[in-house]
């Protein structure tokens, strides 16, 4: 089983250092529109994340009822 927990504070994690890279002085425009979509796929990825530990959490509840 994928221990979502861990992925999920490493997302949170890297979400963090992106926040504060923005925050920082950047001096290229293309730095900074490389960091916001960077941000918009983690966030995606953060998404999928919950989904699928949604998802794992209903299957192992429907296999103990059925059991």
């Amino acid at each position: 089983m994928v221990h979502y927990d861990r992925v999920k504070d490493d997302l949170a994690q890297a979400e963090k250092t992106i926040k504060i890279a923005l925050k920082s002085a950047t001096d290229c425009e293309t730095e900074k529109i490389a960091l916001t979509e960077s941000l918009e796929l983690l966030q995606q990825a953060q998404e999928k994340c919950r989904l699928a530990q949604k998802e794992t959490v209903q299957m192992v509840f429907t296999q103990g009822t059925i059991m």
